[in-house]
């Protein structure tokens, strides 16, 4: 019996990868390329609500209240200290907006008033500034 080896070739074969013994041929998986980071697409930023309210307050009021204005408006020159906000009880009530003055003000549109050289607030920054009280005026 010298021929026994003949009965291993589909077994050798398949181990292989050749498999023509049943049915065709296998092809080897594809090599996947590494990433290509400079074409990724990055997943959106999520802001916190500290950082949304001082995006809004920098866009919309920090013109008439900022920290550069030699005499800002209403002795408030502070807009983007949040901190500085929250400490100041008369203003904000941390988890209240309800209670807030600076949110009865932002909701009734009186801040910014409608003549303000950087425009009125959108629904959505109202909603930030109310987010971020609600939240609890966090820095």
């Amino acid at each position: 019996m010298k021929t026994w080896w003949l009965a291993l070739i589909p077994f050798v074969a398949a181990f292989v990868g050749i498999g023509f013994w049943v049915g065709g041929t296998r092809s080897a998986p594809p090599i996947l390329n590494p990433v290509d980071r400079s074409q990724a697409v990055s997943a959106p930023q999520v802001l916190s609500p500290a950082d949304q309210a001082r995006a809004t307050f920098k866009a919309k009021c920090a013109g008439c209240h900022g920290p550069d204005l030699q005499k800002p408006k209403g002795r408030f020159g502070y807009v983007l200290d949040l901190g500085k906000i929250a400490a100041n009880r008369e203003m904000v009530v941390p988890g209240r907006p309800e209670q807030s003055e600076l949110w009865e003000l932002v909701e009734h549109n009186e801040m910014p008033p409608e003549d303000s050289p950087h425009g009125s607030l959108t629904p959505a920054q109202k909603e930030t500034i109310r987010n971020w009280i609600a939240a609890g005026a966090p820095e």
